[in-house]
């Protein structure tokens, strides 16, 4: 099975390697006269490009007649690893609820500014919803998009 880089590096012109894992070339997206396009391997395995005269992503894949899969290795899996869970909130729902425990911090905050002596309630609806601020902060580093 051939590589990711030996894959895009057999599709473009005037291929010179630069460094270990870099090399320059002919960009396919445009008409390069002089080498353009400097292409690289992560450690991963996977392949990233550019086209230092402005060809997109999808431009430059299209002219290596590739799949944007094409520049990933397979992933090696043996069908046995866990499932990673279902969000329980989506990314709208959970700026909503940002926003609603934001204003009762707000909230309570002014009514200190101004001098008056928040309640107990207030107090813990506002314990309630730094909680929840940070209940949804883990949750957002648990699972980035």
């Amino acid at each position: 099975m051939t590589s990711p880089i030996d894959l895009v590096l057999s599709r473009l012109d005037k291929v010179r390697q630069r460094q270990s894992n870099q090399w320059s070339a002919r960009c396919p997206a445009h008409n390069d006269k002089s080498p353009s396009f400097s292409v690289a391997e992560d450690p991963d395995g996977s392949v990233k490009f550019k086209c230092f005269t402005g060809c997109t992503y999808e431009e430059v894949i299209q002219a290596l007649g590739l799949n944007p899969s094409d520049l990933y290795p397979p992933k090696n899996t043996s069908g046995k690893e866990p499932k990673r869970p279902q969000r329980l909130l989506t990314s709208s729902q959970a700026l909503e609820l940002l926003e609603i425990e934001s204003q009762i911090i707000l909230f309570v905050g002014t009514n200190i500014c101004n001098g008056k002596t928040p309640s107990q309630k207030d107090l813990d609806r506002c314990i309630k919803a730094v909680g929840r601020i940070l209940y949804l902060k883990d949750e957002c580093m648990r699972y980035p998009r």
